[in-house]
């Protein structure tokens, strides 16, 4: 989705969320209700009210025009927010991240939420009904980390054992993978079964910062 977010409430959104990792960098412990990994680098959204931002701002980017119908439409039914799910995060450009515990996100689905895997395999595996509504707070996808994409919808979960980049690679041909530049004011909705990891590249310079709205049924 191009340009449809107001860019005076992501600046907000932005502007809380680099005065909360920067606190995050210099205060130990944090409040357990901030559900902060070190390893992804995120946060649950609703931290950000300690730094600045109302509920309502919270969740302002979701009024964009269209945005509800589309929800909709591709949950086929009403949907809810679930703040408890939906996350701030920092992605680090490659020469920038904090070794060794910061690891970007692999590829992996959402639709996989809650869901208990069995160690081997050759099982369909329902998934969690579920949309992403993800929202980069400065331009990403050149200098600073984006998303990268299968496109192409899966009938089911994808076991973690066949999840290595070198294995989709050779599932997968070329033109599904996908990793599109977006600047403020874009944002991306994809559904549960959509395959993404972090992308990011040696030559990238720097970080981003990014919120994303879990859908559910109501």
């Amino acid at each position: 989705m191009r340009d449809v977010f107001a860019k005076d409430s992501l600046t907000k959104l932005k502007e809380a969320a680099a005065w909360c990792f920067e606190a995050i960098r210099t205060e130990r412990p944090l409040p357990e209700h901030y559900q902060f990994s070190r390893f992804s680098h995120s946060l649950l959204l609703t931290a950000l009210t300690d730094f600045g931002c109302g509920s309502e701002e919270l969740v302002a980017p979701l009024s964009a025009p269209g945005l509800e119908q589309l929800f909709s439409e591709a949950m086929g039914c009403e949907w809810t927010c679930n703040m408890q799910q939906s996350w701030v995060r920092k992605k680090f450009a490659p020469l920038q991240a904090p070794a060794p515990e910061y690891h970007p996100q692999s590829w992996h689905q959402d639709g996989a939420l809650g869901v208990r895997f069995p160690l081997e395999s050759g099982r369909v595996i329902p998934m969690t009904e579920l949309l992403t509504c993800w929202i980069p707070l400065n331009p990403c996808g050149r200098d600073s980390p984006g998303l990268e994409f299968v496109r192409r919808r899966q009938a089911a979960l994808v076991h973690f054992t066949e999840l290595g980049d070198s294995v989709l690679r050779q599932r997968f041909p070329p033109q599904d993978f996908w990793a599109p530049a977006l600047e403020l004011g874009d944002g991306l909705v994809f559904l549960n079964s959509i395959l993404h990891r972090t992308y990011a590249c040696p030559e990238m310079r720097h970080n981003r910062l990014s919120v994303e709205y879990r859908i559910f049924p109501r």
